[in-house]
């Protein structure tokens, strides 16, 4: 499995936690302020959770990590979930939070798409999302009605175009509908 592990001070390369020996193909990326331990781990125990430890996937075009956003929710007044898709009216104001064990405290800048055709983009928007003990926080308002998405690979393109980017993300499609309310009196 790989793993990333943040190094503390006092804990270095080779001061690996629960059988050493068993850690392979190591180097060491700095994410934000934080520098980690990017390796293979072999062996059958759990590591100590004195460490502060991610399980990762490898984006195998350039062996970066790649960090899995979880436990997704978004924390609106009117909107619905239907099906996989948020319906919001227009000019809400959203909060989505996910869990992402291995980010750096810090910012995000998020890039959403509004497409036609469920798939075609035709404008994106600028969101940041802020990074605070593992949990991404990002508050999200769309004034226009249409079909908008955000996707794992637009945020990755966007990463990639950033030099040494010592990371990628995945999670899930997030779609959003966002219509005009219509009152009725």
């Amino acid at each position: 499995m790989e793993l990333l592990i943040k190094i503390a001070p006092g804990n270095v390369e080779g001061q690996l936690p629960d059988e050493p020996q068993y850690f392979t193909n190591q180097h060491v990326v700095t994410i934000g302020d934080a520098t980690y331990l990017h390796c293979k781990y072999s062996g059958t125990k759990q590591i100590a959770s004195d460490y502060d430890v991610a399980q990762l996937k490898t984006n195998n075009s350039r062996s970066l990590p790649v960090i899995g956003l979880n436990d997704i929710a978004v924390e609106t007044t009117n909107g619905k979930l239907i099906g996989q898709i948020w319906w919001v009216p227009k000019s809400e104001k959203l909060v989505l939070t996910a869990r992402a064990t291995g980010l750096p405290n810090g910012g995000l800048m998020v890039m959403v798409e509004r497409v036609v055709n469920a798939s075609q983009p035709i404008e994106d928007l600028r969101f940041i999302a802020t990074i605070k003990d593992g949990v991404v926080t990002l508050p999200l308002q769309f004034d226009t009605s249409g079909n908008y998405l955000i996707t794992a690979k637009r945020l990755n393109e966007g990463l990639a175009r950033i030099e040494n980017a010592p990371f990628r993300l995945d999670f899930e499609t997030m779609e959003f509908d966002v219509y005009v309310p219509v009152t009725t009196s």
